[in-house]
């Protein structure tokens, strides 16, 4: 180590001052060290780094879709099926370019959540149509949860996450399914008995993924889309709810939107 023998060697180009000038042209700008810093990275397998996180056209197709899920609850509060028609459809769109242009934590679990991410969206097309579509629409939406649950495979693990999740489906599936469920029984849709079970283990099987994936944002849109279908199913086959609809519509989109977000944030 060169050890400064004077002042006057830091001011008159001496030895000390040759090695620090000699430090500091060798560093990165301090602009670059704060990007480092304030931008989200995760290790790649070559050892080197990415950038993770959201970008311009993330953020861009994120708006996108508030602006059309405005316009589908515009379409609900107004009875316009025209409208609906066009703007739920859209909602799911702009989501699904929203995962593909951030940048994940994960490949795998991008992967898995836009084929999620395009069943929710066949789900809400064959919600949207008469009652004929209904079956359908629910194997859609439960292969979504299915694809949800494998992509939380890439994500981190909390054993506090996964106690916490197993406790609020359990607590709610007994408060509801059963009721849900003997309103089915004797009427017309009563053949939807037996899917509408399967759905039932399949969202909670996702919800419980969710949480236990240690993601807070994850948790929180799977926590949200988990009770938005406890009220479709409430106001859907045991009784009219009001306000049920446009509850149900905020709560899954924005379960949905979280979902995606959280492809940004690392476990």
């Amino acid at each position: 180590m060169t050890r400064i023998s004077s002042l006057s060697e830091l001011t008159s180009g001496g030895p000390a001052n040759q090695v620090l000038g000699t430090r500091f042209a060798n560093q990165a700008p301090m602009s670059s060290v704060t990007d480092y810093i304030i931008t989200p990275r995760h290790p790649t397998a070559q050892g080197g780094h990415d950038t993770q996180g959201m970008n311009s056209l993330a953020w861009g197709a994120f708006g996108l879709a508030a602006l059309a899920s405005a316009g589908d609850m515009i379409s609900i509060l107004r009875h316009d099926k025209r409208l609906e028609y066009a703007t739920k459809p859209a909602v799911m769109v702009f989501l699904i370019l929203a995962a593909l242009v951030l940048h994940p934590a994960s490949q795998g679990e991008r992967a898995l959540f836009v084929a999620a991410l395009a069943l929710g969206l066949a789900g809400d097309v064959f919600l949207m149509l008469p009652d004929t579509y209904l079956l359908p629409g629910i194997v859609a939406f439960l292969a979504g949860h299915l694809a949800y649950a494998g992509g939380f495979r890439f994500a981190g693990f909390s054993a506090l996450g996964l106690l916490a999740g197993l406790a609020i489906v359990i607590a709610t599936a007994s408060l509801f399914l059963h009721r849900v469920l003997a309103a089915l029984q004797g009427t017309s849709r009563a053949r939807l008995r037996n899917p509408v079970i399967a759905y039932a283990i399949v969202i909670s099987l996702m919800t419980v993924s969710a949480t236990a994936s240690g993601n807070l944002v994850a948790a929180a849109g799977g926590l949200l889309f988990f009770y938005s279908d406890v009220i479709f199913a409430w106001y859907r086959f045991v009784k009219p709810v009001r306000w049920g609809q446009p509850v149900n519509i905020v709560m899954y989109q924005a379960g949905q939107a979280l979902l995606v977000l959280s492809l940004a944030v690392a476990s």
